[in-house]
């Protein structure tokens, strides 16, 4: 069955969760029963390709388009609202407990359940009898959930987050080789990559110290970064002085970054469940991850990937040199993920996606 579907989410800056908004849009192209509304603008804003697409033109924290969007729903006879972030949870539960009493709602928590926001879990408690589906994208924030409010299992759904697999795949070789000439590799240069926002609870500083530490140790291997965040002056002052680690800003197509590398970091303190890791999976590419409760629910150690203690630079150091040095374990790792990763695709993540919505 089709519904009228109005997603809503505070911003579309640099996050996960907004990257999750895109492709749940750009996979679903020709639907225009979807609809996304961003309560505010940001300096950068990730862009989607999708027709139904619309923005509150302020870029305070605060706005509260509460009017506008009740015009909208009515506008466009709007049936399920899917909330992404603390702050459309908030406005959306103003919008049925005052003007959409039959409306269906469902939050999708990304991560927020996560930090130590005491307010929080006190505010899903009070939104809980309004809200009909409430969707996890990990068992781990699932339990967190349960954990820290009153909701039950059968109010929350774990829906893992997924890859376009028509898109993150691999290149060519001669495709990679021109790939990495633009940015003055060749094809014989080790790339070791390192892609996500620059905030300090994704470790991105523990990986420059790993970095430094190999370069100086005389090892061969060339280190990049991607994206973009709060912490990017501070990046671009702690590599000044090492020329084997590039640091490259944001860039909307991450295609041929995780081709162009041999292996990819991904080193959060904590998190729900990354999309970066998946994708560089999707494109062939050996993955080492921070143990952090989500990952063993679907990486396997030594396996499919390669682990690391959380906050351990020593441990993380140890298992670059690893991979670095065995060729055959890096093939191993990612030729096992590329079966793997089949069950995370686009396509079977919006079937799942519509089944909640039955739910």
């Amino acid at each position: 069955m089709n519904y009228k579907i109005l997603h809503i989410i505070d911003n579309m800056w640099l996050g996960w969760a907004q990257t999750v908004v895109k492709w749940i849009f750009e996979g679903q192209k020709d639907n225009q029963d979807i609809f996304l509304y961003a309560l505010r603008k940001r300096d950068i804003n990730i862009e989607i390709d999708h027709k139904n697409i619309y923005s509150f033109s302020w870029n305070n924290k605060y706005s509260f388009p509460i009017f506008k969007l009740r015009q909208f729903i009515k506008n466009h006879n709007i049936e399920i609202l899917h909330c992404h972030l603390a702050k459309s949870q908030i406005i959306w539960w103003i919008l049925k407990t005052f003007f959409f009493p039959n409306i269906k709602l469902v939050f999708h928590e990304h991560w927020e359940i996560l930090e130590n926001w005491k307010i929080y879990p006190i505010l899903m408690n009070f939104f809980r009898k309004k809200v009909d589906t409430y969707i996890a994208v990990s068992n781990a924030i699932k339990q967190a959930i349960l954990d820290k409010t009153d909701y039950n299992d059968n109010q929350v759904k774990t829906l893992y987050n997924f890859v376009d697999l028509n898109r993150f795949k691999r290149l060519d070789t001669e495709n990679i080789s021109k790939k990495r000439k633009k940015l003055w590799y060749t094809s014989s240069d080790f790339i070791i990559g390192w892609a996500w926002r620059l905030i300090e609870r994704k470790w991105w500083c523990e990986f420059i110290e790993v970095a430094k530490r190999l370069i100086d140790n005389w090892y061969d291997i060339k280190f990049i970064i991607a994206w973009d965040g709060e912490d990017r002056d501070k990046l671009i002052s702690n590599i000044s002085w090492y020329k084997d680690i590039k640091y490259i800003g944001y860039h909307s197509d991450m295609v041929w970054f995780y081709n162009i590398i041999d292996i990819f970091i991904f080193s959060s303190h904590w998190e729900p469940l990354g999309l970066t890791w998946i994708e560089a999976n999707a494109c062939n590419t050996s993955v080492i991850i921070s143990v952090i409760p989500w990952a063993t629910e679907i990486m396997i150690d030594w396996v499919n990937s390669m682990y690391f203690n959380v906050k351990d630079i020593d441990n993380l150091y140890d298992k670059v040199l690893k991979l670095y040095e065995d060729k055959d374990l890096r093939d191993k790792l990612s030729n096992n993920w590329l079966e793997e990763v089949k069950k995370y695709s686009l396509e079977k993540y919006l079937v799942l996606l519509n089944e909640v919505y039955e739910w």
